[in-house]
């Protein structure tokens, strides 16, 4: 299961990085910046697969995203460097990765209404939203989607009902009739409730509701909620951000490892879960990408927009180099830091909130 997590992660990680770079590309060729290198993963180069014109085209040892070299990185007095154009395409440059990860997050919400999402409905039964990781519920196969029928072979229809059904069974061997989308066949599983569960979690470590059923929507309906969806991740993301600023909601980050971890938990739940995590995380993208921090695209448009006000006058490249490398070494430090917390996370059995 653990090789199944890192390639998953590795795959999903992948495309929302390189769709984010495809955009920095694109708009540095529409604007005759002349772009040496657009490779697939992290170097070293392992291979080149073609060379057209002044771009080459590679693949690359470290199977994470991609990346962009334009001209300029390294020679800023090339006439077609990314520096040499105006305020104005260097900052359509820079928003360019952003943007199209909102693009891809409105096609991959859109693709899972056509394929079918989970909906409330009504019927017998009670609904399983989220199952915690390492929880009885976990360990005994219920999956998100799922619609709980019986418990001990006593009907339940409300999650009031589930709770009381379990409640008086706790430290208890329970037997739960399961249908699982829509198969009236009952899954059968066996679950030990925990008199002594964690605060945030119940006795099984499941959270419930209305029974579910898949709907799966035509094509033009699926891109109006698709895009409905992504600007409300956009919105709901941008509050909690706000709120762990302000101070009232948890600090609640994770890096590439709770990011795993978390993939992981998502791939138990189908594919469909897996293209709407993966638009989850394309929306994530995009809010970190923009926020105003050095190194960031968000940091390097603060200086674009200053350049702007200032009638055309850019700031000191060199300063803005420092100012920039600084936003590195600091990146580099909340990163490690979240990492260790990420893996105390995993020791302990944690499971990183999803979508």
């Amino acid at each position: 299961m653990v090789a199944v997590t890192i390639v998953a992660f590795l795959l999903v990680f992948s495309v929302v990085v390189f769709v984010h770079e495809l955009g920095h590309f694109a708009v540095a060729k529409l604007s005759g910046v002349r772009v040496e290198e657009f490779g697939f993963g992290y170097p070293p180069r392992l291979l080149r697969i073609a060379r057209r014109g002044d771009t080459e085209y590679t693949i690359n040892a470290i199977p994470i995203g991609g990346f962009v070299r334009v001209a300029g990185d390294e020679n800023p007095d090339d006439p077609r460097s990314l520096t040499k154009k105006s305020a104005w395409v260097r900052g359509a440059f820079l928003l360019a990765g952003p943007v199209m990860n909102v693009v891809l997050a409105v096609v991959l919400f859109a693709a899972s209404y056509m394929m079918g999402v989970l909906e409330p409905t009504t019927g017998p039964g009670v609904g399983i939203y989220d199952v915690a990781a390492g929880s009885p519920a976990a360990g005994a196969g219920l999956r998100l989607g799922d619609v709980v029928l019986a418990v001990n072979q006593e009907p339940v229809n409300t999650p009031e009902a589930l709770q009381q059904m379990i409640n008086a069974h706790l430290d208890q061997e329970i037997t739960l009739t399961v249908s699982r989308e829509g198969a009236r066949a009952p899954l059968v599983v066996h679950a030990m409730p925990r008199s002594d569960h964690p605060p945030d979690q119940g006795a099984l470590g499941v959270h419930t509701g209305p029974p579910l059923r898949r709907a799966a929507y035509p094509a033009g309906q699926a891109i109006v909620l698709g895009a409905e969806r992504a600007l409300g991740t956009v919105v709901m993301m941008v509050a909690g951000l706000a709120a762990m600023v302000r101070g009232l909601a948890p600090v609640d980050l994770a890096g590439p490892i709770g990011i795993a971890q978390a993939t992981g938990e998502v791939i138990k739940s189908g594919f469909v879960q897996v293209v709407e995590w993966t638009a989850f995380l394309s929306v994530n993208l995009f809010i970190i990408n923009l926020l105003p921090i050095p190194a960031l695209d968000g940091g390097r448009l603060v200086f674009v927009a200053l350049e702007l006000v200032r009638g055309g006058r850019r700031i000191d490249p060199r300063k803005e180099g420092l100012v920039h490398l600084v936003g590195i070494v600091v990146l580099l430090g909340l990163f490690l830091v979240v990492s260790y917390f990420d893996l105390l996370r995993l020791v302990q059995g944690v499971q990183f909130p999803g979508p």
